[in-house]
């Protein structure tokens, strides 16, 4: 195998990783699914209601069940029916996280333009999922 076909040590670190988040993003959504179906935390909607909601738009879900948007489900942790959005929440910053864990690699090596595309891609994921840019709300 020659060096151009063997992926780098930054490659190897983002996919190992992103590997341990995906799992452990899985892991968390099959435990918050068996916490809902379960009953072991109280929940907003019972499970035994879902189908009532499928074919509604978003706004009318929302207004009928009282779901909470963008960071307000944060409070209702102990609620089971929001327990699975921690698997979400970890799944959605796979990229984040791997690219903070390879940006001092591209810092150690000098390397300024991969240096600058990370903190910028870093900076736009973090700006949007702060909530502060909706688009069409």
């Amino acid at each position: 195998m020659s060096n151009k076909t063997k992926p780098s040590e930054e490659q190897l670190k983002y996919a190992s990783v992103l590997q341990t988040i995906s799992l452990g993003g899985l892991a968390l959504l099959v435990v918050g699914f068996f916490v809902y179906l379960s009953g072991i935390l109280p929940t907003l909607i019972p499970a035994n209601e879902i189908p009532e909601y499928w074919g509604m738009r978003v706004h009318d879900f929302v207004e009928k069940t009282g779901m909470p948007t963008g960071w307000d489900w944060v409070p209702l942790l102990n609620h089971g029916d929001i327990v699975s959005f921690l698997g979400i929440i970890l799944l959605a910053a796979g990229t984040l996280v791997c690219f903070a864990v390879i940006l001092p690699n591209f810092i150690r090596k000098k390397d300024t333009p991969f240096v600058i595309i990370i903190i910028v891609q870093i900076m736009v994921l973090l700006l949007a999922a702060s909530g502060f840019i909706t688009g069409g709300h």
